[in-house]
């Protein structure tokens, strides 16, 4: 809707800016005097000249066709002693406006060669005629420009209307990342405490109570860090997600062993690891069936972070493969979330678990 407002109004400004040139036509009438029948006349041609561009539905007209129209306007007036030229340098601005290239000219010339051969025709001065000429073909070069500018504008504001949207995406996508991943873990953990609280009952009810204590705690940082993920702010960091999955793997009774230094991973790269090793965690409590889980920090040889991250479990006597392997969203989301850091994640399955390897940083 916007789009043909603009155009409307561009139209409307073309035929103000071309209407200024009409004050042109009864100049001469100052010096010679005129006739009630030739303002007559130039008011009709003015009129006319006016609102073709404006006629609705099946009764509009072409650009050419109403350039022609202009230029013989000029010709009905030329009786009336009148600037008839000004009519004819509004024809060449209107050619401007075709949109093909080779009608425009054809147009043009089609425009130009008449009024020439009229001018000598009608003995009009020379100068005064090439005067015409050169302001005719100005105002062509202008409103040419002026249509290409109108174009590019257009572009790009279809540009930025999808630029706009694409951001839209991509920041639904990373609001879903963060909701799986923050969600996924909470509920993994209350899932499991409330498994041990059963376990529990009724021969130790203070065991049972500890662990449900825990559950409304766990529920209350899940409801905040969901509020956190809506708003965009990380305020857990590496280390301290590092010691939370410590304690919800030994609460589950599985070993957790951490080597290598922190002081490696860059600043800027803290948040998107927090997420992705939650979501490798939660993966782990969930599908792993692991006794182990160890997790290295250190660098590759080419200089990058080098982040591994492993389930340990005893293998099914008789069984290569033990447990299927399927790339869901949260893997997915991992991986979305690493190609912003330029990294990459690799899976290794071995027959006593799987091997998450994550690189990032001084990618050659």
């Amino acid at each position: 809707m916007s789009c043909i407002h603009d155009t409307t109004r561009l139209a409307l400004t073309r035929r103000l800016s071309f209407g200024i040139y009409l004050l042109l036509y009864p100049l001469p009438w100052l010096s010679n005097g005129t006739t009630p029948g030739a303002v007559s006349a130039f008011l009709a041609g003015a009129v006319l000249f006016l609102i073709l561009p404006f006629l609705p539905g099946h009764f509009a007209l072409t650009v050419g066709l109403r350039a022609g129209i202009y230029a013989m306007i000029g010709v009905a007036l030329i009786p009336f002693r009148g600037y008839w030229d000004v009519f004819f340098i509004s024809a060449a601005a209107t050619c401007g406006a075709i949109a093909s290239p080779v009608p425009r000219v054809v147009t043009l010339v089609a425009i130009l060669v008449p009024y020439c051969f009229l001018s000598w025709f009608l003995g009009n001065n020379a100068l005064g005629s090439l005067i015409t000429l050169v302001v005719a073909l100005g105002v062509f070069a202008t409103t040419k420009l002026s249509a290409d500018l109108y174009k590019q504008n257009n572009a790009l504001e279809a540009a930025q209307e999808e630029i706009r949207t694409l951001t839209l995406m991509t920041e639904r996508e990373r609001f879903a990342r963060d909701l799986h991943d923050t969600l996924g873990h909470s509920l993994t953990l209350i899932a499991l405490k409330s498994e041990l609280a059963l376990r529990h009952l009724p021969d130790n009810p203070e065991k049972a109570a500890s662990e449900l204590r825990e559950i409304g705690e766990k529920s209350r940082q899940a409801l905040a860090e969901t509020r956190l993920a809506v708003s965009g702010i990380r305020l857990t960091s590496l280390r301290q997600e590092l010691a939370d999955g410590r304690l919800t793997f030994e609460t589950a009774g599985i070993r957790f062993r951490l080597f290598g230094n922190l002081t490696i991973i860059p600043p800027g790269s803290e948040d998107v690891l927090v997420m992705v090793l939650r979501e490798a965690l939660t993966n782990i409590l969930r599908h792993a069936r692991a006794e182990l889980c160890t997790i290295r920090f250190s660098r590759n040889a080419q200089d990058q972070v080098l982040i591994e991250i492993s389930d340990h479990h005893v293998p099914p006597e008789n069984s290569e493969n033990p447990f299927s392997f399927r790339e869901g969203n949260g893997i997915k989301g991992m991986r979305a979330r690493l190609a912003g850091l330029d990294g990459h994640l690799t899976i290794e399955r071995r027959r006593d678990g799987t091997t998450l390897l994550i690189t990032f940083g001084n990618d050659q």
